[in-house]
């Protein structure tokens, strides 16, 4: 039987602090940090005035919280809803329980679209579905269930463990290795200077711009980290060389999902494969911690492929009563958060003022 939803469009902050705690409840349960409130709120105060929030409410007919669409608003003449920080995000869906997924998505999209959206875009991020979509994503991941460390590295192959073993034996041989996540508060803006400092010398070495070189972006992140860290999710780690970061993982655990975001390294120390090493280690970290499930997130990279055990697909979806000038350029810049890194500085400038 299906159950009848009331649909109400929140803009205002003060109504959205008080949908926090169901909110985040529901992101627990999906196990997905880019869908959690404390995400939300850290791209809406980086986009500042350009952007307002737009969430879409699904509530049962009790007045309990069914799920809604954590979008945001751009003050343009073709205004556009998508998720916050959707393109900085791998994996998207309504804030909903599974089974309650496509009904809140779908009342959501009614209600925006029956709402006077003639002049409106609607764009989901990398979202699962099951048509023939654009912008295809591949999200590897690891399959922790059933396994240990020790089992799950019987299932590589001979040369990943014996370049694990091999190259953290001759790090420790001649250096004083140490790996550290961070837990302080106090720690943490220093921490996250040196992440974004070793994430820049990653993409300075391999001739290509920083993914994170956006303020807005870099800001966003560290917003988000602060509220991870108060909410217990963040994973801050840092392979130490003799005392000093050679290496940086940025991600967090989720319900069941310990999820890798970004990280960066110091290229003086990339014939020791320190990026390598920290990432082996995060795994053998989630294992340790009882996850489920090791996310290895956007990108086909050769390095995930060692790693994983599994992948799927997400895409990204464009809505409009019609076709308008306005989805063109939505859709022109659907790519360019994995291309940009490949592009010229210039180019990737000129792409960003079109999107904008």
């Amino acid at each position: 039987m299906t159950v009848q939803a009331e649909v109400e469009i929140v803009t205002e902050p003060s109504e959205l602090v008080r949908l926090e705690a169901d909110w985040r409840s529901l992101a627990e349960l999906r196990a997905n940090a880019f869908v959690a409130p404390e995400w939300f709120a850290a791209w809406l105060d980086a986009l500042g005035p350009t952007a307002r929030a737009f969430v879409p409410v699904v509530r049962n007919p009790n007045g309990t919280l069914r799920g809604l669409l954590p979008l945001v608003a751009t003050n343009r003449a073709f205004r556009t809803l998508r998720f916050a920080g959707g393109d900085f995000a791998d994996r998207v869906h309504p804030v909903a329980a599974p089974e309650d997924e496509a009904a809140v998505a779908s009342a959501a999209a009614s209600a925006l679209f029956e709402r006077g959206a003639a002049r409106t875009l609607l764009r989901l991020d990398h979202v699962d579905v099951d048509v023939d979509w654009v912008d295809r994503t591949v999200l590897p991941y690891i399959d922790l269930r059933g396994l240990t460390w020790e089992t799950f590295l019987a299932t590589r192959s001979a040369n990943f463990r014996s370049q694990l073993k091999r190259k953290l034996q001759a790090l420790e041989r001649s250096h004083a290795v140490a790996y550290r996540r961070t837990v302080d508060s106090a720690e943490l803006e220093a921490d996250l200077s040196a992440f974004f400092q070793l994430h820049d010398k990653r993409w300075r070495a391999l001739g290509g711009g920083s993914t994170l070189a956006d303020p807005l972006a870099r800001g966003a992140l560290t917003r988000f980290a602060r509220a991870a860290l108060r909410a217990g999710w963040l994973r801050l780690w840092f392979l130490e060389v003799d005392g000093r970061p050679a290496a940086a993982w940025y991600g967090w655990r989720l319900g069941e999902r310990y999820a890798y975001y970004q990280a960066g390294f110091d290229p003086a120390w990339s014939s020791s494969s320190v990026g390598f090493l920290l990432l082996a280690h995060t795994v053998r970290a989630a294992f340790e911690e009882g996850a489920a499930v090791y996310d290895l997130l956007g990108g086909a990279e050769a390095f995930k492929s060692r790693f994983a055990t599994g992948e799927q697909e997400v895409e990204t979806v464009v809505v409009s009563r019609s076709w308008r000038p306005g989805r063109a350029v939505a859709a022109a810049g659907m790519g360019t958060r994995r291309l940009g890194r490949r592009l010229p500085p210039a180019l990737r400038e000129r792409i960003r003022r079109l999107r904008n």
